[in-house]
C-alpha cells in the first residue's frame, strides 16, 4: 500500500505474511476442530490488533475513529441543547426571534426514492459478497486439503510449511506498487 508519505508499508506486510502463516499453520498446533476455530480466531483478532497499533493504515483508521467519535459526542451535545440546535444560544427561550418568523429558513424538499430503486444495488451488493465468500471458503478447503496430502507423503507439519510459503506470498504482494495510470497516447513511465 503506497501512502503519501512515500512506499509501500513494511509494517503491514510483516503483519500480513506472520498472520497468515499463523492462519494456515493452526492445523498443526490445535488437534481437535472446535479448538482450531479459536485458535484461529485469536490469530485473526491478533493480526487485527497487530495491523491497528503498528501500521500506517491502522494509524489512519483509529484517527478516523476518533474524528468520527468526535462528531457524533458533538451532535449528540447539540441535540441535547434545543437553542444551540436552533442557533438561538444565548437567546431568552420565551421570546422568539423577530427575523426567524419573518424570515424562517429555506426548505429543501426531494422527491422519495422510487419503488425498489434500491434493491437493485442490494442485490449485486449481496451476490458480490456471496461470491467472494464463496471463493475464500473454497480457497481454504484446497490450501487444507494440499497441506493434509503433503503429510499423508511424509512432510513433516505441512500446514506449517503451506502457511509459510502463503504468508511470504501474501508480504511480497503486498509490497509490490501499482504503476500509476497513464493518459491516452502517453508512453509508459519506466
Amino acid at each position: 500500500m503506497r501512502h503519501e508519505t512515500g512506499g509501500p508499508d513494511v509494517r503491514a506486510a510483516v503483519v500480513g505474511g506472520v498472520a497468515t502463516a499463523a492462519w494456515y499453520a493452526v492445523p498443526d498446533v490445535v488437534r481437535p476442530r472446535w479448538a482450531r476455530a479459536l485458535a484461529k480466531t485469536a490469530v485473526l483478532a491478533g493480526g487485527l490488533t497487530a495491523a491497528l497499533a503498528v501500521t500506517r493504515d491502522g494509524r489512519a483508521a483509529r484517527a478516523a475513529v476518533d474524528e468520527l467519535r468526535d462528531a457524533v459526542d458533538g451532535a449528540v451535545t447539540d441535540a441535547a441543547d434545543p437553542l444551540a440546535q436552533a442557533g438561538l444560544e444565548g437567546a431568552d427561550p420565551g421570546t422568539p426571534d423577530d427575523e426567524a418568523v419573518d424570515n424562517p429558513a429555506p426548505t429543501t424538499l426531494t422527491e422519495p426514492p422510487g419503488p425498489g430503486s434500491g434493491w437493485a444495488g442490494a442485490a449485486v451488493v449481496t451476490g458480490g459478497l456471496t461470491l467472494v465468500a464463496g471463493a475464500a471458503v473454497a480457497g481454504e478447503i484446497l490450501v487444507h486439503r494440499l497441506a493434509e496430502r503433503l503429510g499423508a507423503r511424509g512432510w513433516p507439519a505441512p500446514h506449517t510449511t503451506v502457511g509459510i510459503v502463503l504468508g511470504a506470498a501474501a508480504a511480497g504482494l503486498s509490497l509490490v506498487e501499482p504503476r500509476p495510470a497513464q493518459p491516452d497516447g502517453a508512453p509508459p513511465a519506466r
